[in-house]
Protein backbone atom coordinates (compact mmCIF):
# COMPACT_ATOMS: atom_id res chain seq x y z
CA UNK A 1 0.00 0.00 0.00
CA UNK A 2 1.40 2.90 -1.10
CA UNK A 3 1.34 6.40 1.11
CA UNK A 4 -1.28 7.62 -1.15
CA UNK A 5 -3.68 4.98 -0.54
CA UNK A 6 -2.93 4.85 3.17
CA UNK A 7 -4.21 8.23 3.57
CA UNK A 8 -6.96 7.51 1.41
CA UNK A 9 -7.78 4.25 3.88
CA UNK A 10 -7.78 6.36 6.72
CA UNK A 11 -9.60 9.22 5.49
CA UNK A 12 -12.38 6.37 4.92
CA UNK A 13 -13.25 6.84 8.86
CA UNK A 14 -14.33 10.37 7.96
CA UNK A 15 -16.33 9.18 4.41
CA UNK A 16 -18.03 6.39 6.99
CA UNK A 17 -18.86 8.97 9.47
CA UNK A 18 -20.55 11.37 6.92
CA UNK A 19 -22.35 8.37 4.88
CA UNK A 20 -24.10 7.11 8.43
CA UNK A 21 -25.35 10.45 9.38
CA UNK A 22 -26.58 10.51 5.88
CA UNK A 23 -28.53 6.71 6.37
CA UNK A 24 -29.27 7.34 9.79
CA UNK A 25 -31.46 10.63 8.25
CA UNK A 26 -32.63 8.46 5.71
CA UNK A 27 -34.13 5.77 7.77
CA UNK A 28 -35.81 9.11 9.61
CA UNK A 29 -37.58 9.83 6.89
CA UNK A 30 -39.10 6.49 6.25
CA UNK A 31 -40.43 6.14 9.93
CA UNK A 32 -42.10 9.81 9.24
CA UNK A 33 -43.16 8.03 6.27
CA UNK A 34 -44.74 5.59 7.74
CA UNK A 35 -46.09 7.34 10.49
CA UNK A 36 -48.23 9.34 8.00
CA UNK A 37 -49.43 6.38 6.64
CA UNK A 38 -52.81 6.83 7.81
CA UNK A 39 -55.43 4.27 7.53
CA UNK A 40 -59.07 5.49 6.53
CA UNK A 41 -61.23 2.42 8.16
CA UNK A 42 -64.56 4.52 7.36
CA UNK A 43 -64.20 3.67 3.28
CA UNK A 44 -66.29 0.57 1.79
CA UNK A 45 -63.27 -0.99 0.73
CA UNK A 46 -61.34 -0.92 4.25
CA UNK A 47 -59.46 -4.75 3.50
CA UNK A 48 -57.88 -3.37 0.31
CA UNK A 49 -56.32 -0.64 1.84
CA UNK A 50 -55.51 -2.35 5.12
CA UNK A 51 -53.62 -4.52 2.17
CA UNK A 52 -52.38 -1.96 0.94
CA UNK A 53 -51.26 0.26 3.92
CA UNK A 54 -49.38 -3.15 5.22
CA UNK A 55 -47.71 -3.26 2.43
CA UNK A 56 -45.95 -0.31 1.97
CA UNK A 57 -45.37 -0.91 5.94
CA UNK A 58 -43.29 -3.77 4.88
CA UNK A 59 -41.53 -2.13 2.40
CA UNK A 60 -40.54 0.32 4.45
CA UNK A 61 -39.20 -1.89 7.24
CA UNK A 62 -37.44 -4.04 4.47
CA UNK A 63 -35.23 -0.77 3.54
CA UNK A 64 -34.91 -0.03 7.36
CA UNK A 65 -33.43 -3.13 7.62
CA UNK A 66 -31.20 -2.55 4.23
CA UNK A 67 -29.75 0.87 6.02
CA UNK A 68 -29.15 -0.80 9.30
CA UNK A 69 -27.19 -3.37 7.16
CA UNK A 70 -25.14 -0.56 5.44
CA UNK A 71 -25.05 1.12 8.30
CA UNK A 72 -22.86 -2.47 10.36
CA UNK A 73 -20.82 -2.41 7.54
CA UNK A 74 -19.09 1.43 7.73
CA UNK A 75 -19.22 0.88 11.63
CA UNK A 76 -16.98 -2.50 10.69
CA UNK A 77 -15.05 -0.25 8.45
CA UNK A 78 -14.54 1.95 10.96
CA UNK A 79 -13.40 -0.26 13.49
CA UNK A 80 -11.16 -1.86 11.13
CA UNK A 81 -9.11 1.81 10.31
CA UNK A 82 -8.95 2.28 14.53
CA UNK A 83 -7.78 -1.66 14.20
CA UNK A 84 -5.15 -0.43 11.76
CA UNK A 85 -3.82 2.91 13.87
CA UNK A 86 -3.58 0.39 17.16
CA UNK A 87 -0.98 -1.51 14.68
CA UNK A 88 1.72 1.17 15.31
CA UNK A 89 2.17 0.47 18.95
CA UNK A 90 3.55 3.76 19.07
CA UNK A 91 1.24 5.82 21.50
CA UNK A 92 2.18 8.97 20.34
CA UNK A 93 1.90 8.55 16.63
CA UNK A 94 -1.18 6.79 17.19
CA UNK A 95 -2.56 9.68 19.43
CA UNK A 96 -1.92 11.94 16.07
CA UNK A 97 -3.50 9.89 13.68
CA UNK A 98 -6.80 9.42 16.15
CA UNK A 99 -6.71 13.07 16.26
CA UNK A 100 -6.26 13.74 13.00
CA UNK A 101 -8.85 11.01 10.80
CA UNK A 102 -10.55 9.58 13.68
CA UNK A 103 -11.80 12.69 15.17
CA UNK A 104 -10.87 14.72 12.47
CA UNK A 105 -9.06 17.65 13.35
CA UNK A 106 -6.90 19.31 11.28
CA UNK A 107 -3.03 19.40 11.55
CA UNK A 108 -3.09 22.84 13.06
CA UNK A 109 -5.69 21.42 15.74
CA UNK A 110 -4.20 17.98 16.21
CA UNK A 111 -0.64 20.35 16.83
CA UNK A 112 -2.79 22.73 19.44
CA UNK A 113 -4.05 19.61 21.37
CA UNK A 114 -0.96 17.80 21.72
CA UNK A 115 1.04 20.60 22.30
CA UNK A 116 3.38 20.03 19.32
CA UNK A 117 4.29 22.70 16.85
CA UNK A 118 2.85 22.10 13.63
CA UNK A 119 5.66 20.66 11.57
CA UNK A 120 5.90 18.33 14.29
CA UNK A 121 2.95 17.04 13.90
CA UNK A 122 3.20 16.97 10.04
CA UNK A 123 6.40 14.79 10.58
CA UNK A 124 4.46 12.07 13.03
CA UNK A 125 1.42 11.70 10.50
CA UNK A 126 3.94 11.49 7.61
CA UNK A 127 5.76 8.63 9.97
CA UNK A 128 2.95 7.13 11.16
CA UNK A 129 1.53 6.45 7.78
CA UNK A 130 5.11 5.08 6.18
CA UNK A 131 5.39 2.54 9.80
CA UNK A 132 1.58 1.59 8.82
CA UNK A 133 2.43 1.10 4.97
CA UNK A 134 5.22 -1.17 5.61
CA UNK A 135 2.98 -2.95 8.06
CA UNK A 136 0.13 -3.77 5.62
CA UNK A 137 2.62 -4.70 2.49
Amino acid sequence: MTECEMREYLEGHFYASKKIKALEAEKLQLRLKAQGGAINYEENNTVSKLNHTERKLMEIADDENEIDCEIQKLKNKQKEIRRTISLLHDNDLESVLIFRYIVYRSEEETAEELHYANRTVQEKIKKAIKKLCVKMC
